[in-house]
């Protein structure tokens, strides 16, 4: 008996995992490792090429879009042609941009870029990642022309059509996660670019108008930039013209 016990002992002992041994788990049984696919590969290189050379600050300012909601409306309505929020943060942020063209500008090793041409780049959301297809030259085209060219990019984009041409070549980018329900976050730049404008959801808030209390339209931009190029007060007068534009939605089609 003796000898049984000293040998059941023995096999215990040797079942033991040592201390280098990680004890094996039900739940490893359930990791599954796989690759990343070429876009999530180049989408991460992107984001940490971003991330780990250019110092981003973000700041955000609230923007009243009641009157805006109204226009977009009335506009859709008067043309027959749907526009979306997009439509207008995209124009506002071109004609914010020739105001402050440093926004549009990229840095290059020792040298600064700067950028005659805005080519408007719009995040779209795919089955597998995001890809930011641009609009070449949108600072000479209208709203209408600009609305379209975001509605057939977009279109295409999502069928995996777009040519080469349309996602490289970008000087800043605008991306949306408002219809999620999104309040403020903080988008990380798209490299070689130095500035990129988050839009918000819009929610409704109380304000005062004309002297008294009532419920407004809100929404949130924020805007992440490259503090070795752009300075905080630039920053601030780009998203102040923003909120100026967006507040009076005339101005969008002057």
């Amino acid at each position: 008996m003796k000898e049984k016990i000293e040998e059941l002992q023995k096999k215990a002992e040797s079942e033991k995992p040592s201390c280098n041994e990680a004890p094996k788990r039900k739940a490893d049984a359930e990791v599954k490792r796989v690759p990343m696919d070429a876009m999530r590969r180049t989408i991460s290189e992107r984001m940490k090429l971003s991330w780990n050379s250019a110092p981003h600050v973000t700041e955000n300012i609230k923007v009243d879009v009641t009157e805006l909601l109204e226009w977009k409306d009335k506009l859709t309505k008067l043309t027959g042609h749907k526009f979306t929020m997009t439509d207008f943060i995209a124009k506002a942020c071109i004609d914010a941009i020739k105001k402050t063209p440093t926004v549009n500008w990229s840095i290059d090793g020792d040298y600064i870029i700067q950028n005659k041409a805005i080519n408007l780049g719009i995040a779209v959301a795919i089955e597998n990642g995001l890809i930011v297809p641009n609009i070449k030259d949108a600072g000479e085209k209208t709203l209408l022309q600009i609305s379209e060219a975001i509605k057939e990019l977009g279109s295409r984009a999502r069928e995996n059509a777009l040519m080469p041409e349309e996602i490289t070549g970008g000087t800043f980018t605008i991306t949306n996660l408002g219809m999620y329900g999104i309040e403020s976050f903080t988008p990380i730049i798209n490299p070689p670019e130095s500035a990129i404008l988050g839009v918000n959801a819009i929610r409704q808030e109380p304000a005062v108008k004309d002297g008294s209390i009532c419920a407004r339209s809100i929404m949130i931009l924020s805007l992440s930039f490259d503090h070795r190029l752009i300075d905080g007060a630039s920053a601030a007068v780009f998203l102040s013209d923003m909120k100026k534009i967006l507040e009076n939605p005339e101005l969008l089609v002057l």
